[in-house]
C-alpha cells in the first residue's frame, strides 16, 4: 500500500508572515509607483513637507551635484538667436517673454473687457492710534456680472504717503492681525466660533505692527476672493467673469493683486512709486506673474515660491514641473502639463521670468529646510536672471554656483536674497530681511 501523504498542519506564524510579507509587496508596489513619478533625490526632498529633519548626507544626495542646464533659454537672447545689446531691444524681449509664459505655463491674463470699482466700507484708528485700518471693497465686473474681493489695509497714522507692501492671503484678513473690527472676506466658509479662534493667527506672516512702525503700510486681500484653491470652484469667482479656458487660479490670483495695485495707485495715503508685491508659497508665484507683468510694482518679493515660481523647472530637486501639474491642474495652462516629463523642450524657465522684472527691484528668499521648493534652484534662478538687470547698468549680485550660508542676507540695489534657517513658511525673521532691504534699497 502507498503510504498516505501526512496532512500538513496549520501553522500559528504563518498568518504574521504572510501579513509581512504583504506589506513589503504593498510597499514595494508603493515605492515603484512613486520612483515612476518622480526621481529618488526629488522623493526624498519631499520629507520636508513631514518636517522630517534629513541628515547632511542625505542633503547633499538631494541637492548636491550638477544640475543640467544645457537647454536654459537666456533672458538676452529673442527667439530668432539674436542677442540683446541695449534695453530698446530688451523690452520687446519683455514682451516675448510674457506672452510665452501665458502660452506655456500660467494662461492668459486678463487686460481689457473689464471694469474695476471701489468703495471704502470702514476705516478707523488701529494699533493704540498708530495706524489707519481701512477696508475696501474691489468689484470687478463685465458682460457677466460682478465679482467682488475685501481688501484690508493698514497705513501709519502719520498723514504721510507711504510705502506699501502687497499680498494675498490663504487664511482669510482676519487672520493677519489680532483686530475685531477685520472683516471676514466674502469668500471665506466658516462658522463665526471657527473665526474667533483663527483671528490673529496668521499676524506671524504678515507682521503688520513692526511694518507700521517702520512707516510701512500694509494689505492684503483673501486669495479665494479671487480664485478658491480648488479644482471644482476655482471658476466661481473672478474666473467666471471671462470667457476663457485657459485662465486658471494662479492668473487669477496675480489678476487680483494687479486690481489692488489700481486702488491702492490712486489712495492718497499710498506713495504710489512705492509699491511691493509679496507672496508665499502659491501665492508667492502668483506676486511674480503679477510683478512681471504690472510695471506700477516697484518691488517684488517671492517668499518660498518653489516650482512655477523663482526655482527652475530644469534639474529641479523638489516638486516638479510633473508632480506640480498631477497635484494641482486648476493652478497652470493645459499645456504645461505636456511638459511634466520632458522639462528641457519648454520655451521658458523662471530665471525668464525673474528677468522681466528688471529693472524693478527683485528679492528671492528660501527656507534651508524647505527642500521640495528647491531652495538651489531658486538661488540658480535668480543668478540665470541677472544679466537683464545689468543690462540697464544696475549692479547685481556676484556669480556663484553656491547660495549664501543660511540666515546671511545677500543683497544689492537691484535684487536681494536669503535663505532662512527652517521649514515652509514666512515669519519674521524673513521680514526682518525684507524690511530692512526696503528701508536701504526701495525707498
Amino acid at each position: 500500500m502507498k503510504e498516505m501523504k501526512a496532512k500538513r498542519r496549520f501553522r500559528w506564524y504563518w498568518i504574521p508572515l504572510g501579513l509581512i510579507g504583504l506589506i513589503l509587496i504593498l510597499i514595494g508596489g508603493l515605492l515603484a509607483f512613486l520612483r515612476s513619478m518622480l526621481p529618488w533625490q526629488n522623493l526624498l526632498a519631499a520629507t520636508s513637507n513631514m518636517k522630517i529633519q534629513l541628515s547632511d548626507g542625505q542633503r547633499e544626495y538631494v541637492t548636491g551635484g550638477k544640475r543640467d542646464y544645457s537647454t536654459l533659454p537666456s533672458p538676452l537672447t529673442l527667439e530668432d538667436g539674436t542677442v540683446i545689446a541695449d534695453t530698446k531691444q530688451f523690452e520687446a524681449r519683455r514682451e516675448q517673454i510674457l506672452e510665452l509664459f501665458e502660452e506655456n505655463v500660467y494662461g492668459p491674463l486678463p487686460k481689457s473687457g473689464f471694469e474695476t470699482s471701489f468703495e471704502v466700507l470702514e476705516e478707523g484708528e488701529a494699533l493704540d492710534g498708530a495706524a489707519i485700518r481701512r477696508q475696501i471693497r474691489i468689484a470687478v465686473s463685465t458682460e457677466k456680472g460682478t465679482s467682488d474681493a475685501l481688501m484690508l489695509l493698514y497705513l501709519p497714522n502719520n498723514g504721510v504717503p507711504s510705502p506699501v507692501i502687497l499680498g494675498l492671503n490663504s487664511s482669510g484678513n482676519h487672520a493677519a492681525l489680532d483686530d475685531e473690527n477685520i472683516m471676514v472676506p466674502y469668500s471665506y466658509d466658516t462658522d463665526g466660533a471657527d473665526i474667533q479662534k483663527e483671528r490673529g493667527s496668521k499676524a506671524y506672516r504678515w507682521n503688520i505692527r513692526d511694518s507700521i512702525a517702520r512707516g510701512y503700510a500694509v494689505a492684503t486681500i483673501y486669495s479665494g476672493d479671487f480664485a478658491p484653491d480648488s479644482g471644482d470652484a476655482y471658476r466661481t469667482r473672478v474666473v467666471s467673469l471671462f470667457d476663457e479656458e485657459e485662465f486658471k487660479a494662479v492668473g487669477a490670483w496675480a489678476f487680483g493683486l494687479m486690481r489692488g495695485v489700481d486702488y491702492l495707485a490712486a489712495d492718497a495715503g499710498i506713495d504710489a512709486a512705492h509699491i511691493a508685491v509679496v507672496g508665499h508659497s502659491r501665492l508667492g508665484k502668483a506676486a511674480v506673474w503679477a510683478g512681471a507683468n504690472d510695471t506700477r510694482i516697484g518691488m517684488v518679493i517671492s517668499n518660498d515660491s518653489g516650482n512655477s515660481g523663482a526655482s527652475l523647472s530644469r534639474g529641479n530637486r523638489g516638486e516638479t514641473v510633473y508632480s506640480i501639474n498631477k497635484a494641482f491642474p486648476h493652478w497652470f495652462c493645459s499645456k504645461y502639463a505636456d511638459y511634466g516629463k520632458n522639462e528641457n523642450e519648454l520655451p521658458v524657465d523662471q530665471n525668464l521670468l525673474l528677468a522681466a522684472i528688471a529693472p524693478r527691484l527683485l528679492y528671492v528668499a528660501s527656507a534651508r529646510d524647505d527642500l521640495w521648493a528647491d531652495p538651489q534652484g531658486a538661488w540658480n534662478g535668480l543668478m540665470a536672471a541677472k544679466e537683464a538687470f545689468a543690462l540697464y547698468g544696475l549692479p547685481v549680485l556676484p556669480d556663484s554656483e553656491e547660495q549664501p550660508p543660511a540666515d546671511t542676507p545677500l543683497w544689492c540695489e537691484s535684487m536681494g536674497y536669503h535663505v532662512r534657517s527652517g521649514w515652509h513658511d514666512m515669519e519674521a525673521a524673513d521680514w526682518e530681511f525684507y524690511l530692512s532691504y526696503m528701508d536701504r534699497y526701495f525707498l
